[in-house]
């Protein structure tokens, strides 16, 4: 028994201090200090890049293209369409604005005519406080034609001086 309760203990202590080194060391989390690189629709930004105008930044932290598991909350697609799923972290330098209101857009470099709204997954709009940090999950209805992740660019409007970002490497 007594073995038994080292193990356990050894164990827990090598996790505490695994959990302890993640948390103390360089973090995956993006910071409202991190740099804004420069960007556009033309020439966007690498995925993983903090990219933003206008008081409005955004990352990409990982994308699915095509996401067949988005119909679950979304609800099916149109015909020949597709969801795509862009997992971002968004901040805001106005408070008062929800995660609608700064909701991004998805446009292709193969198709410079398509912009695609974010749809949200969520029941509720959630409040932002200016200069945090907030994760979403936007779906995007993408035709087939252009569901290509190396093609597609998220970006903080459709308005030609936005911010974008590529949502894949």
């Amino acid at each position: 028994m007594r073995a038994r309760r080292a193990a356990v203990l050894s164990l827990s202590a090598l996790a505490a201090l695994a959990l302890a080194g993640c948390s103390a060391g360089g973090s995956a989390e993006p910071t409202p200090t991190a740099s804004v690189a420069a960007s556009s629709y033309e020439t966007p930004a690498a995925a993983g890049d903090r990219v933003g105008v206008d008081g409005l930044d955004l990352q990409v932290w990982s994308a699915t293209a095509p996401d067949d598991a988005a119909a679950a909350t979304l609800g099916d697609p149109a015909d020949g369409s597709q969801w795509v799923t862009v997992n971002v972290a968004q901040w805001t330098t106005e408070d008062g604005q929800s995660d609608v209101d700064v909701a991004p857009v998805l446009r292709s470099t193969a198709d410079d005519s398509f912009t695609a709204d974010a749809v949200s997954p969520r029941a509720v709009e959630v409040p932002m406080t200016a200069g945090k940090t907030y994760t979403y999950a936007w779906g995007f209805e993408v035709p087939e034609a252009l569901v290509d992740g190396t093609q597609l660019v998220v970006c903080t409007s459709a308005d030609d001086d936005a911010a974008c970002s590529l949502i894949s490497k």
